[in-house]
């Protein structure tokens, strides 16, 4: 186990190897590399791995946009780690709202039905800020992430151009104009996109342990995550529906690991892909707890691009000949920001301006 006065706590250099006696979920690896060259037989594989379980290793090396995450998501992570150092009064200075941008405390949401507090803190970097020029942000961020404003705005575009060059390989795949994709998640356009820096701390007891981010299906269309440790459990079965949920699973199943893979991002589908597929493609539910056995001795940074639909983007289905027919719902569509805003509440997060 690390000491602070020896170490820094992100050292992935130093963390041992993920265990390999323990369940974990079995995913595709897709080069993207191939699917930027247009390799047929890669694009069918992704939309696969989409209808399926809506989780899959990217593998980045081997083009621009692939070696920016991976070289960019460590020095994200050394950010992180410097703005997490703050004290907690300076770090709620920056506390989230409405609009889910800022610092999030330890214990802020909530983790089952008896209301037990999360133990993950982290940073939500909102895109629109990092992307505009400094005198156009729309809130303030701790000097230890401007310092990073460049790193994040080139994270921040190489990330979004991945998530939508999938994207549009599935819209293709369900005969779907691709600009309906694309027209939905204009990069200058304001929407909830961000990168979600997270520090987990280490495992306080073998057995069940604290629940770092609780059980829940991604409120957007398309996640990139990068991390260096074991954490990440998905539900052994995939999300068909896109509802405002309680956070627990609604189908039978069990918590399975995934492990990290070097070389590789993880990415998974969220609830707007459902919505606009009308269940076509799949979300993976998910929650995050401290690693496993002797990687729980470690605290664990992650690093996250969520893809979501713009501010004013309708919640509804697309219209495609890959895309069944069926009845949108009652009244007036939601727009992004109140679906993603009701997910996020639904989930006992305090969100209070």
């Amino acid at each position: 186990m690390p000491h602070k006065e020896e170490y820094d706590e992100f050292t992935p250099n130093l963390y041992p190897p993920f265990p390999e006696d323990i369940p974990t979920v079995e995913l595709q690896t897709i080069a993207l590399s191939k699917l930027l060259d247009g390799d047929a037989a890669e694009q069918d594989r992704v939309f696969e791995a989409c209808k399926g379980r809506g989780f899959f290793y990217l593998e980045l090396e081997g083009c621009e946009a692939g070696s920016t995450i991976l070289s960019g998501a460590g020095q994200i992570a050394r950010v992180g780690e410097r703005a997490f150092r703050l004290p907690l009064a300076e770090k709620m200075r920056y506390k989230q709202g409405r609009q889910l941008f800022g610092y999030k405390y330890a214990g802020s949401s909530v983790t089952d039905k008896a209301g037990t507090p999360d133990t993950a803190e982290f940073f939500n970097v909102a895109k629109n800020d990092m992307i505009a020029p400094d005198g156009q942000m729309h809130r303030p961020w701790p000097a230890e992430i401007l310092d990073g404003k460049d790193l994040l705005a080139a994270y921040a575009r190489s990330a979004h151009s991945v998530g939508l060059a999938v994207l549009g390989i599935l819209a293709d795949k369900m005969g779907v104009d691709p600009a309906e994709f694309a027209n939905r998640h204009r990069i200058e356009e304001p929407s909830g996109d961000h990168i979600r820096i997270t520090r987990g701390p280490p495992r306080a007891k073998k057995e069940m342990p604290e629940i770092q981010t609780p059980s829940h299906v991604d409120s957007g269309t398309i996640t990139i995550l990068m991390n260096w440790l074991g954490g990440l459990q998905v539900w052994s079965e995939s999300a068909r529906k896109a509802q405002l949920s309680n956070g627990q699973p609604d189908v039978p199943g069990k918590w399975l690991w995934v492990k990290p893979k070097r070389g590789c991002a993880i990415v998974n589908l969220g609830d707007a892909a459902l919505r606009f597929s009308n269940g076509v493609l799949c979300a993976g539910r998910h929650r995050v707890i401290p690693a496993p056995e002797v990687q729980g001795d470690w605290t664990r940074y992650s690093i996250v691009y969520f893809v979501r639909p713009e501010d004013s983007c309708l919640m509804k289905r697309l219209k495609g000949k890959g895309i069944p027919e069926g009845p949108d719902d009652e009244g007036e569509p939601l727009t992004a920001t109140e679906w993603i805003f009701r997910q996020s509440s639904a989930l006992g997060n305090d969100l209070a301006d």
